[in-house]
């Protein structure tokens, strides 16, 4: 098991090093001139200050261009990014660190702000570490952030978060159409979606367009898989007080389950969450003995049988490496644990029962247009004997699970 994992390890880095991340792209320089390339798209969960091209997709040679020379850049049929200096409001979107001011916390920076719809007003969206924040401009208006701030107010004797939510009155008067209401705005949230409705409607944008638009820009997924597959797996027990130590040994073991996917919707999809529930049984017979002083010290041996049952809950991220456009190797890792996990050895001697605990996974598996996947997945040591101190009980298995997705 471990040369599989280190294999896995190997072969991880083997792919992230061949992965082909530069797409058709542009820049435009400080003086104007415009510059077609191939940008490294990295589907930027937060806003960047630079970027890696290539003038040609052949190239070996990777340039870098920054926010201080850069104006524009933009990558063919997915995203533009365009700077501006900005008064950006810095207060905490993290709850712990609010302030009691309603009002903004200032400052101009210079920044790479993305569109998120142009036209005849205009959508902008910044994303830091714990802030998100929105901006727009239109012919008459010129760029400003839309402000919205959460902050603590004493009410009732007690402190109670309270919502700025000026940005709805700068929408209703600077970005509306003659039959815009204030019940358009009333209720409109500081989302990425809301927000995108509400400037494509104001663009005469078709509602079955906006839809489309919104839905392209909203790429999270969510997968249903059926996951029936095989183990290789063994327990082995340690005694004390004369028993013996009792191998039980390698055995094949079916599995089914279901697995919960959700593709993140930032670095082109690359990143998901999983979670995997899993029927297992493992169930082996054997010759088990005990050395007792009593009896010369002579080992007697009885039948033995093991039998180790459990719904396994494996959690974890998972890494995809494109190879096209319809498939993708992967690796993940995350930890497991059981739901009525139920061990019990039972021989002549001695009957053990206990709950068992939990373990980490790793694994390397290949994907096909999000329907079919194959997967070699390292399960680590599980303890099996919770319950006893003088005994230790070892599960381990190497599993081949396929995937297929339900929806």
């Amino acid at each position: 098991m471990k040369k599989l994992l280190l294999l896995a390890i190997l072969l991880s880095y083997s792919f992230i090093n061949a992965q082909i991340s530069f797409e058709k792209g542009y820049f435009i320089s400080n003086n104007g001139t415009r510059t077609e390339c191939f940008i490294k798209n990295i589907d930027w969960n937060y806003n960047p200050t630079d970027f890696k091209y290539k003038i040609n997709s052949e190239d070996t040679d990777t340039k870098t261009e920054t926010i201080t020379n850069v104006q524009e850049f933009g990558i063919e049929n997915h995203t533009t990014y365009k700077r501006a200096k900005v008064n950006i409001d810095l207060s905490s979107d993290v709850l712990e660190s609010f302030s009691t001011d309603k009002n903004p916390i200032w400052k101009e920076q210079l920044v790479f702000l993305k569109v998120l719809v142009k036209g005849d007003a205009s959508l902008y969206y910044y994303a830091n570490n714990d802030m998100t924040r929105f901006f727009y401009e239109t012919a008459e208006r010129p760029l400003e952030q839309l402000v919205r701030k959460e902050y603590l107010a004493q009410l009732d004797n007690s402190k109670a978060t309270v919502e700025n939510n000026y940005f709805r009155q700068q929408l209703f008067n600077n970005v509306k159409t003659k039959s815009t209401t204030e019940n358009d705005v009333k209720n409109l949230s500081y989302k990425k979606d809301a927000l995108m409705k509400y400037f494509l409607k104001y663009n005469n944008v078709s509602s079955s367009d906006i839809e489309k638009t919104i839905t392209s820009a909203n790429k999270s997924i969510y997968l249903l898989k059926i996951t029936p597959g095989i183990g290789f797996s063994s327990i082995s027990v340690d005694g004390s007080y004369g028993y013996n130590n009792v191998d039980y040994g390698q055995k094949i073991t079916f599995k089914i389950g279901l697995e919960g996917e959700f593709i993140l919707p930032f670095n082109k999809n690359k990143w998901s969450l999983f979670v995997n529930p899993t029927y297992q049984q493992y169930e082996n017979k054997k010759e088990s003995g005990v050395t007792s002083g009593m009896n010369n010290g002579v080992k007697t041996e009885f039948p033995s049988e093991a039998k180790y049952t459990a719904i396994q809950v494996p959690f974890g991220v998972r890494y995809y490496f494109f190879l096209s456009n319809n498939s993708k190797i992967f690796t993940n890792a995350g930890y497991a644990f059981d739901v009525s996990g139920k061990f019990k050895i039972t021989s002549k001697p001695t009957t053990l029962e206990s709950s068992t605990s939990g373990n980490f996974l790793f694994g390397l598996g290949y994907n096909f247009k999000n329907k079919l996947s194959a997967e070699i997945r390292v399960n680590t040591r599980k303890e099996v004997l919770n319950a006893y101190n003088s005994f230790s009980g070892s599960y381990q298995s190497l599993d081949f699970i396929l995937g297929y997705t339900i929806f």
